[in-house]
């Protein structure tokens, strides 16, 4: 039953080129449905002419259902598609989830349905167009009548699926631990053999280096991105001047997480932050040679999504160079504040780091210079305690 003004569902079914699409919406002929769909009758746009579903010839469906191309139609043959396997498929779809009281068959005269469908113009199986396009539409109409998926379904899912057509899903890093390798080695030939090495994890971050950059500009990113384009990776920039121009620059070359220096001015790192939340990118702020981390992070009027708890390479090895208090930083920044340890890594201290706090280990030569490149990641990331979350999952739709 329709209890809100209109209920919405999508479906996707089949194997291209005959692959369906269904949107639809549902409501009853007296609401924004209903409007929406004299509209899309009376006023047609070219090459998308709306058509009624009919079971054949003078014997439309009930609810009145409309069907939208998606597809701009340019030819007889992209007529036939829509005219014939597509009207037909929808118009049985109807009939059917009524017949099964998805649709209360004393309520099918009061509603209306809008259904924007795709039919690839490269299909040519009229028998996989129906067969797609009849089970679409079915399931489009039942998830509309469910009101799936629920916020929580979307919640649960919206950080582990893979859309179709991408490829691979985005990695917000919201769960932890990670595994960062810093790739500071200014020599692009070395740089693209560790890449390709590197394991293929969700637990893993690849570093664009401050010295990759300055060699290579920071359109080094996108050369990662051409090799690992589901990998996150980081703009490494030690920002000290003009945060939100160098965030803009990063986002743009597609990084997924921005660094800038906790050496720059509060106003540059606010503005920074800022900008990195406008492109959707993470944003970093590194600690290097701070003497006071707390204090500079507490002044900041917005806060960082990762704060990098650095020592430099020159001093790692010194006995009284440590990372810092952990947790006073997390109370500083907020709960939700990824928190990054650098600076002599190696997998001796790795469960160390973590076990006093750290969401990510950065790790430089320990994995670039050895040997084997993907044995010492892997052995990382065995340390961490990693192990792939959807590795035996299995992709249902309720």
């Amino acid at each position: 039953m329709i209890k809100d003004e209109f209920s919405v569902g999508e479906a996707l079914v089949g194997e291209e080129p005959e692959l369906a699409h269904i949107d639809l919406a549902i409501g009853r002929k007296n609401s924004k449905i209903g409007q929406a769909f004299m509209d899309s009758l009376a006023q047609p746009r070219q090459g998308h002419t709306p058509i009624l579903a009919v079971i054949r010839p003078n014997l439309p469906v009930k609810p009145s259902t409309l069907i939208l191309p998606k597809v701009t139609i340019r030819s007889l043959e992209d007529a036939d598609k829509i005219f014939g396997p597509a009207q037909s498929a929808v118009a049985k779809a109807v009939a059917d989830v009524v017949e099964e009281g998805v649709i209360p068959k004393e309520e099918a005269e009061s509603l209306v349905i809008v259904a924007s469908v795709f039919v690839h113009p490269r299909g040519k199986d009229y028998s996989r167009i129906y067969r797609y396009n009849y089970g679409a539409t079915k399931l489009a109409i039942k998830r509309a009548m469910e009101k799936f998926p629920s916020i929580d379904k979307v919640l649960e899912e919206k950080d582990k699926a893979t859309h179709g057509v991408i490829g691979f899903r985005m990695n917000n890093l919201k769960n932890p631990p990670y595994l960062e390798v810093a790739l500071d080695i200014p020599d692009w030939r070395r740089v693209e053999g560790i890449i390709r090495s590197l394991p293929r994890s969700d637990s893993l971050i690849i570093e664009a280096g401050t010295p990759l950059i300055k060699r290579y500009g920071v359109e080094v990113v996108q050369k990662i991105r051409q090799l690992r384009p589901e990998s996150v990776i980081l703009a490494d920039l030690k920002t000290l001047d003009t945060g939100n121009i160098e965030a803009r620059m990063a986002g743009d070359a597609t990084a997924n997480v921005v660094a800038c220096s906790g050496l720059a001015p509060v106003n540059t790192m606010e503005k920074f932050i800022e900008e990195c939340e406008k492109v959707g990118a993470l944003s970093l702020i590194d600690t290097l040679n701070l003497s006071d981390p707390k204090t500079v992070l507490g002044k900041l009027t917005v806060k960082p999504n990762i704060v990098e708890l650095h020592r430099a390479i020159d001093v790692e090895e010194e006995e009284e160079a440590r990372w810092g208090n952990i947790e006073e930083i997390r109370k500083v920044c907020g709960d939700d504040t990824l928190i990054a340890v650098a600076g002599g890594i190696r997998t001796k201290n790795a469960k160390k780091a973590l076990d006093a706090g750290a969401d990510i280990i950065v790790v430089g030569r320990a994995i670039t210079g050895a040997k084997d490149v993907a044995g010492a990641a892997r052995a990382f990331l065995q340390q961490m305690g990693v192990e792939e979350v959807d590795q035996f999952r299995v992709m249902t739709d309720f």
